[in-house]
């Protein structure tokens, strides 16, 4: 792949991270360092009220940790097609609202990728998934 088209779907991929993080109010960013070869992840939550960047996500809660997390990872998801996708206790320390976040987010992509998904948690997510996904 080209350097360029590679720095293109790059970008893409902070966008995508940035506008997924907007869902829940969160603003974020992924700083690529070329030279390095690094990639960091910078988060930046509402109720913060330096307006500074999380730089280390281990600064951030359980919850807002795993929320990024999955931002990231559909962001990443946006970047590749497959028929169907796994997500493996994606909402571990999320509160009831962010993973009815979450599973509203989760649910909008596949829905508009057109894949299925299965979701692996050890809790009853039942009463959070919309009525227009099929649960089994």
């Amino acid at each position: 792949m080209r350097k360029e088209s590679f720095k293109r779907k790059i970008s893409l991929l902070c966008n995508r991270f940035n506008g997924h993080l907007r869902k829940k109010g969160i603003s974020g960013q992924i700083k690529i360092s070329y030279e390095d070869e690094t990639l960091s992840i910078e988060v930046k939550m509402p109720q913060d009220a330096s307006n500074n960047f999380v730089q280390d996500t281990r600064g951030l809660s359980g919850g807002e940790r795993s929320f990024s997390t999955l931002c990231f990872a559909l962001a990443l998801h946006e970047m590749t097609e497959a028929p169907f996708r796994a997500m493996d206790e994606f909402d571990v320390f999320m509160d009831a609202v962010s993973r009815k976040i979450s599973l509203d987010t989760l649910v909008d992509f596949a829905l508009a990728q057109g894949s299925q998904w299965i979701f692996i948690t050890p809790r009853d997510i039942s009463n959070y998934l919309p009525t227009r996904a099929p649960v089994t």
